[in-house]
C-alpha cells in the first residue's frame, strides 16, 4: 500500500534533488569553463543553498515535536476526562441501584396498606347489619351497646387511617419512580458523553500516530538523531542533578534495604534491556522499556516524593520519584498524569498511564533508576522481568 509522504519531506526532496542537478550541471561544464574565482563562488553558493536546507529542516524538526506534544497533552487530557466521567457514571449507577431498592420496598408497604384497607372494609361491612341507631333501638343492655359504639368508632378510624397510610406509600412510590427517571436520564446523558470523549480520544490517538509518522519520515539522519538524543541525555542530568541537591527527603536507607526485591513499575515483557550511556545511535540508554497498553496503570516502585510530573523533549510525559539517598526513578512515554510534584506516594500507588508519548514506537514505560545522576541497570534492583 502506497503512503503519502508528509509535505516537509516532499519540501526536502524537492531541495535535494535541486543540489543535485545543481552538482551535476557544476561537474559537467561550469568548471571547465569557469575560472578558480568563479568555481570557488559556486561551491560557496551552493554550501549556502545546503545550510539553508539543514536550517529549514531543522525548523520542520522543531514543528513536528512541537506537535507531538500538544498531541501528548491533549491525549493526556482527554484520558483524565474519560476517567472522571467513568467515576460518575459508575456513582450515578449506583444511586440508580439504590432507587430500584427503594421503589421495591414501597411497593411492599404498598401492598401491606392495601390488604390493611381491605380487611377493615371487611370488618366495617360485617358490623354495619347492626349499626349505631340499630342497636339503641334493640333496647340491649347499656354496657353492650356502648362496646359496640366504640368498636364502630375504632374501625372507623382504622379505616380512614388505612386509607391514609395506602396514600401516602402511593405518593412515595411515585415520587420516588420520577426520581428514578431523573437518574435514568443523566445515566443516558453520561452515557452519550462518555461515547463522545471514547470518539475523541480515538482521533487523538490517531493525530498522535500520524505526528509520530512524520517524525520518523523528516528525521532520516542518523547523525542528526545521536545529537539530539545526548542534547536531551545533558538536559536530563543537569535536571537529575539540580533535583538530587534541591530534594533531600527520604533519607535512601529503605530503597537501598530492598535492593533485588523492588517490583517492576508494570507487569509487561522487556523490550529493550538496559545500556550504559552510548556515543552514537538512535536507541535510548540508561534504562529499560516495559511493554504497557495504552492507559494501563504505571505504579511506583518504591515510597517516594514527586519531583517532576511534565512533559520533555526526547521522553515525552515523565514522573521522577525520589526515594532519599541520591536515589531516583523515572518513568517515562506516559499517556496520562497522576500524580503532582510535592506528592508523597507509597509502593504499588499509580504515577501515570502507560502510552508511546515523546516519540516512540511502541506503546509501554521507558523505566530508569539513578544514583547521584547515574543510570543504574534496573535487573539488579528489581526481580526478573518476563522477556520477550
Amino acid at each position: 500500500m502506497n503512503r503519502r509522504r508528509p509535505a516537509s519531506t516532499k519540501r526536502h526532496g524537492g531541495r535535494t534533488a535541486a543540489l543535485l542537478l545543481a552538482a551535476v550541471t557544476l561537474a559537467a561544464g561550469v568548471f571547465a569553463e569557469t575560472t578558480p574565482q568563479q568555481r570557488l563562488e559556486a561551491i560557496q553558493a551552493d554550501l549556502g543553498r545546503l545550510e539553508s536546507w539543514l536550517q529549514s529542516s531543522r525548523r520542520d524538526r522543531e514543528e513536528l515535536q512541537d506537535e507531538l506534544r500538544r498531541a501528548d497533552l491533549a491525549l493526556a487530557e482527554l484520558a483524565t476526562r474519560t476517567r472522571e466521567t467513568r467515576q460518575a457514571l459508575d456513582t450515578q449507577v449506583e444511586l440508580a441501584e439504590q432507587l430500584e431498592a427503594d421503589i421495591v420496598d414501597i411497593a411492599e408497604r404498598e401492598a401491606q396498606a392495601r390488604e390493611a384497607v381491605q380487611a377493615v372494609v371487611r370488618q366495617a361491612w360485617l358490623l354495619s347489619r347492626r349499626g349505631p341507631l340499630q342497636l339503641l333501638l334493640e333496647a340491649e343492655s347499656p354496657e353492650r351497646v356502648a362496646r359496640l359504639l366504640a368498636y364502630h368508632e375504632h374501625l372507623a378510624r382504622s379505616r380512614s387511617e388505612a386509607i391514609d397510610a395506602y396514600r401516602q406509600s402511593r405518593r412515595e412510590l411515585e415520587g420516588r419512580r420520577r426520581e428514578l427517571d431523573v437518574v435514568r436520564e443523566q445515566l443516558e446523558q453520561e452515557s452519550a458523553t462518555l461515547d463522545t470523549q471514547a470518539r475523541q480520544l480515538g482521533e487523538a490517538r490517531q493525530e498522535q500516530s500520524a505526528a509520530l509518522a512524520r517524525i520518523e519520515t523528516d528525521i532520516e539522519d542518523r547523525e542528526s538523531r545521536r545529537t539530539e538524543l545526548l542534547r536531551n541525555q545533558e538536559r536530563l542530568q543537569e535536571l537529575l542533578e539540580r533535583l538530587s541537591r534541591q530534594v533531600v527527603e527520604p533519607s535512601g536507607e529503605t530503597f537501598v534495604a530492598s535492593r533485588g526485591n523492588l517490583p517492576w513499575p508494570v507487569q509487561g515483557r522487556l523490550l529493550q534491556g538496559f545500556e550504559a550511556s552510548r556515543s552514537g545511535g538512535s536507541r535510548r540508554s540508561g534504562g529499560v522499556l516495559l511493554a504497557a497498553e495504552p492507559g494501563s496503570s504505571v505504579h511506583a516502585i518504591h515510597p517516594g516524593r514527586v519531583v517532576f510530573a511534565d512533559w520533555m523533549r526526547g521522553l515525552g510525559l515523565l514522573v521522577i520519584l525520589d526515594h532519599g539517598g541520591g536515589y531516583m526513578t523515572l518513568y517515562a512515554q506516559a499517556e496520562s498524569l497522576l500524580r503532582n510534584v510535592g506528592d508523597m506516594v507509597e509502593a504499588g500507588e499509580p504515577l501515570a498511564t502507560a502510552g508511546r508519548s515523546g516519540g516512540s514506537s511502541q506503546s509501554g514505560v521507558w523505566f530508569e533508576i539513578r544514583h547521584n545522576g547515574q543510570p543504574t541497570d534496573p535487573s539488579r534492583w528489581c526481580r526478573p522481568p518476563q522477556r520477550t
